[in-house]
C-alpha cells in the first residue's frame, strides 16, 4: 500500500515536473522560433533583394557590353574618319601641288607669250623701219641722160644685191648742174632718173613697185657749180637700196661715180 502510494506520488511528481518543463520549453522556444521566423523572413526578403540586384547587375552588364560595342564601333568609325581625313589631306596636298604646277605653267606660258609678242613687235618695227645698205652715184655728160658703161656696172652691182632680198626699196633721185633753165633741168633730171629705173627693170627684172624716183633739177648740188669738176659732180643720179631693219646688216656700201 505504501509502495503504491509512493509510486503514485512519484508519478504525480514526475507528471508535475513534466508539465512544468514543457511550459518552460514552450516559453523558451516560442521567442526563438519567432526570431527564427523573422530572420527567415528577413533572409527571404534579402534573397529577393539580392536576386533583384543580381538581375540589375546582369542588366548593367548587358548595357555595359552594348556600350563597349558602341564605343568600339565609334572608335572604328573615328579611325576610319581619321584615315579619310589623312587621305583628304593628301589629296588636298596633291591638288595644291597640281594647282601650283598649273600656276607655274600658266606663268611660263604667259611669259613665253609676252616674249613672243615682244619679239613680234620688234619684228614688225624692224619691218617698218628701213636701213640703207647700198648707195651708188651715177654721173652723166652735159645735157645727156644715156647711161655710160661704167654707170651700168654700178647699177648691176646694186641690182644683184637687191635680187637676194625678200623686201626692199630702190630710191632714185635725178639731178643736174645749174646750166639751163629750171624747167629744162627738171625735165632732164627726171629723164636721168627714168633711165636708171628702166635699166634696173628691164635688165634685172626689178619690180616697178619696188622703185621710187624723182627728178629734182638743180635742187641739191653736192659741189660748187662755178667749176667744171663741180658741175660734173652735180650731173648725177643717186641710187639707194633700202631694206627692212630686220634684214639689213646695218652697213652702207657706197659706190663711186663715173668719170
Amino acid at each position: 500500500m505504501k509502495i503504491t502510494m509512493l509510486s503514485g506520488a512519484v508519478a504525480l511528481s514526475l507528471l508535475a515536473t513534466g508539465c512544468a518543463t514543457k511550459k518552460y520549453v514552450t516559453k523558451t522556444v516560442a521567442p526563438v522560433e519567432q526570431r527564427v521566423s523573422a530572420a527567415e523572413a528577413k533572409n527571404a526578403e534579402e534573397d529577393k533583394q539580392i536576386a533583384s540586384q543580381g538581375t540589375e547587375i546582369q542588366d548593367l552588364d548587358r548595357d555595359l557590353s552594348k556600350t563597349k560595342e558602341k564605343l568600339t564601333d565609334v572608335d572604328n568609325k573615328a579611325d576610319q574618319a581619321n584615315a579619310a581625313a589623312k587621305a583628304a589631306d593628301q589629296k588636298a596636298d596633291g591638288a595644291q601641288q597640281a594647282a601650283n604646277g598649273a600656276q607655274q605653267a600658266a606663268d611660263g606660258a604667259r611669259t613665253f607669250a609676252q616674249n613672243g609678242i615682244d619679239r613680234l613687235g620688234h619684228t614688225i618695227d624692224g619691218m617698218n623701219k628701213y636701213n640703207m645698205t647700198k648707195q651708188e652715184t651715177v654721173l652723166f655728160r652735159v645735157n645727156q641722160f644715156r647711161l655710160a658703161d661704167d654707170a651700168k656696172q654700178q647699177l648691176t652691182d646694186l641690182a644683184k644685191q637687191a635680187q637676194g632680198l625678200d623686201r626692199y626699196v630702190i630710191e632714185i633721185e635725178g639731178f643736174t648742174d645749174k646750166t639751163g633753165s629750171s624747167a629744162y633741168n627738171d625735165r632732164l633730171s627726171q629723164e636721168r632718173a627714168e633711165a636708171v629705173a628702166r635699166f634696173l627693170t628691164v635688165e634685172y627684172k626689178i619690180p616697178v613697185r619696188n622703185i621710187t624716183m624723182l627728178g629734182e633739177g638743180w635742187a641739191t648740188p653736192v659741189a660748187a657749180d662755178n667749176t667744171r669738176d663741180g658741175r660734173k659732180q652735180n650731173r648725177r643720179v643717186e641710187v639707194r637700196l633700202w631694206v627692212p631693219e630686220t634684214q639689213s646688216g646695218h652697213t652702207v656700201a657706197a659706190g663711186g661715180g663715173a668719170q
